[in-house]
């Protein structure tokens, strides 16, 4: 096939996702208040503005996803247009090209061997964290027992000088102590955990309701989705508590873990979703040209 020819094919395609994506969320899609302001989006339409990047790469997955960023506020508008939102957007659909470029063709075991290696370490690093921060006394309202002038992190763990040093002179030195602890701790621990639960969820999941085919796109589409999420939700939440007034006087992890929780639970059903539909995608004779990498299927 002509390269002409393949990339007006491509754009086709691509066109074609972006039109479904933009019609699922105007009308199927569902905005969920979080503190006085449109927080959490609710819908399977990013299923399908998703599909370029895992399909053709990095460059049509961040096009597409600018577009659809673009396009969906000016059919549904919601509240304020955010340039750094589109931004964000953009970053999000080459971050997911780039990563199934990369994982798409790897085998499942490896990547499962890989999930569960990293759970465990950062299982141990979060453990860690927590004896080291309360025998160094570190604690969310160290800043309001301690004077600063009395703070001394020459015998202190290396945790523990670490976040005193990026929390000490700034502004607001107990709330950014309070979010490093929580994401040193918690956030670790909790993506360990998360980790773990995952993978026993797709190993149910995959057998019961997946065709062999199939299974092995899983975890690499797992582990694209998801970080890819939460990094652009983790950027987004940046940028509104910098947008939304009453969002700025609230800690930023009381903002970001329910948005994290819904970008998680709402990835790992799109997962699921756009396996079948890379399954059914992949047995098409057409297409199977003009999709840029091949998953493999082997070592599940």
């Amino acid at each position: 096939m002509k390269k002409s020819s393949l990339y007006v094919r491509r754009i086709t395609i691509s066109a074609a996702f972006l039109s479904i994506a933009i019609v699922l969320r105007t009308m199927f899609t569902f905005e969920v208040p979080l503190f006085g302001q449109n927080g959490m989006r609710i819908g399977i339409a990013d299923i399908f503005s998703f599909m370029p990047a895992i399909l053709f790469g990095p460059i049509y997955g961040m096009i597409v996803s600018g577009i659809y960023d673009i396009l969906g506020f000016i059919i549904k508008p919601t509240g304020p247009f955010i340039p750094l939102m589109t931004i964000t957007a953009v970053c999000g659909g080459f971050i997911r090209g780039a990563l199934w470029s990369l994982l798409g063709h790897r085998s499942s075991k490896k990547m499962r061997v890989i999930v569960i290696t990293c759970s465990i370490l950062l299982l141990l690093v979060g453990i860690s964290n927590i004896t080291f921060l309360s025998s160094d006394g570190i604690h969310a309202g160290f800043y309001e027992t301690v004077p600063k002038e009395e703070i001394n992190t020459e015998n202190m763990h290396l945790v523990s000088k670490m976040l005193i040093s990026r929390t000490i002179d700034t502004k607001d030195p107990s709330g950014n102590l309070a979010t490093y602890i929580l994401f040193m701790t918690t956030g670790v621990m909790g993506s360990a955990i998360l980790g773990i639960v995952l993978l026993f969820a797709d190993f149910f999941i995959s057998k019961k309701f997946l065709k062999d085919t199939q299974k092995g796109q899983v975890p690499q589409l797992l582990i694209v989705l998801l970080v890819s999420g939460l990094i652009v939700t983790t950027l987004n939440t940046f940028v509104l508590r910098e947008v939304f007034s009453s969002w700025k006087l609230l800690p930023f992890s009381v903002i970001w873990i329910p948005r994290l929780i819904e970008e998680i639970s709402s990835n790992t059903i799109y997962t699921y979703f756009m396996a079948m539909l890379l399954g059914v995608l992949r047995r098409q004779r057409g297409l199977q040209e003009l999709i840029t990498t091949p998953t493999s299927t082997k070592g599940y």
